[in-house]
């Protein structure tokens, strides 16, 4: 298979923003918006995507598995701002070394009233992530490869309606909820890019996102 290239990546990208919302936009009323930079960057085992894990005392989903983000500032000039603002305050990593590539759809969380406005962008190569202590308890990075080899373990929650909702597991923990249906949207595009079968999850009936 030939390396991945910045042009694969665009295509990744337009091919994520072409898939419809989970679930349907009917659900945003009333919802705070908030918008997450989507990072993907060519790594030495090819298209990389990045995640992080938020500290533990933050306000709003302490501890979980999510993409650098958060809530509209006043200054913010729209929630594309937003989204690149909150990647340099969260991963340090600055506007003159990213390129936004599309937006994906909006996806409201289960927990709170928040909804997430999803932008891919482009890290550039050799761009070094230093997270902000205060927001940020690790740095994930996932080769998309890895998850079709299978070394990220996959499971899912019947939500009933034939509807699933997408649980990854990582060594910081587990990406569920929103963030994990942003994942799941772009490695579907992936796949239908590269022709890859979409493995099917194991089911389970722990849902992570209720504490036990």
């Amino acid at each position: 298979m030939t390396p991945d290239s910045i042009a694969d990546l665009e295509a990744l990208a337009a091919a994520a923003a072409a898939r419809r919302s989970w679930p349907s936009l009917d659900s945003q009323r009333g919802r705070i918006q908030a918008a997450v930079c989507v990072p993907l960057h060519l790594g030495p085992m090819g298209t990389e995507v990045w995640a992080i894990k938020r500290a533990a005392d933050m306000r709003h989903h302490a501890g979980e598995i999510a993409f650098p983000g958060g809530q509209r500032d006043e200054g913010d000039a729209d929630l594309r701002d937003t989204a690149l603002r909150e990647l340099e305050e969260e991963l340090g990593i600055g506007g003159d070394r990213v390129r936004v590539l599309g937006a994906m759809g909006r996806f409201p969380t289960a927990t709170s009233r928040f909804t997430l406005n999803p932008y891919v962008v482009l890290v550039a190569e050799g761009t070094v992530a230093r997270p902000h202590a205060g927001e940020v308890a690790a740095l994930i990075t996932m080769p998309l490869a890895d998850f079709f080899a299978g070394r990220v373990p996959y499971r899912a929650v019947e939500l009933g309606s034939g509807r699933r909702s997408p649980i990854f597991a990582f060594d910081a923990g587990p990406m569920y909820g929103a963030s994990a249906h942003v994942l799941d949207e772009l490695l579907r595009a992936h796949a239908e890019l590269r022709g890859l079968t979409y493995p099917e999850p194991e089911l389970t009936d722990v849902i992570p996102w209720i504490r036990r």
